[in-house]
C-alpha cells in the first residue's frame, strides 16, 4: 500500500478517502483533488470532520486525520470553497454521506 516517492527531495503524504462512491485525495495544504480534477485545487481546501450532523465545528482536524486516518470515517467533512465554509451534506442512497475507508500514502 505504501509507495515511497521524491519530488524535490520530500515525500509528499496524501489523504484519501471515499465520499459519496467517489475517491478524494488531499494533500498536507488541505488542497483536495476529486470530481475529475487532475491537480489539487488551491482554491478548495478540506478542512477536516465532524461526528454529527448536528455539530456546527470539526471534531477531526487535517493535522489529526494525517496522524489518524481512520478516526475521520464516518465523519462528515468540512471544506473552504472559493473562501465559503461548508459542511458536506446531501443524501447518497438515502442517508447522509459519509467519509468511508481512510487512509494515508506516500507518492511524487
Amino acid at each position: 500500500m505504501w509507495k515511497m516517492a521524491i519530488r524535490g527531495g520530500k515525500v509528499m503524504k496524501i489523504l484519501e478517502f471515499t465520499f459519496r462512491g467517489e475517491k478524494y485525495e488531499v494533500n498536507e495544504k488541505g488542497q483536495i483533488k476529486a470530481n475529475k480534477l487532475e491537480t489539487f485545487s488551491k482554491n478548495w481546501i478540506f478542512l477536516g470532520g465532524s461526528k454529527h450532523h448536528w455539530r456546527r465545528g470539526i471534531d477531526i482536524s487535517l493535522n489529526d486525520a494525517f496522524n489518524n486516518p481512520e478516526s475521520l470515517n464516518n465523519c462528515l467533512g468540512w471544506d473552504i470553497d472559493h473562501g465559503t465554509v461548508r459542511q458536506w451534506g446531501g443524501q447518497y442512497c438515502g442517508k447522509l454521506p459519509r467519509i468511508k475507508n481512510s487512509f494515508v500514502k506516500e507518492e511524487k
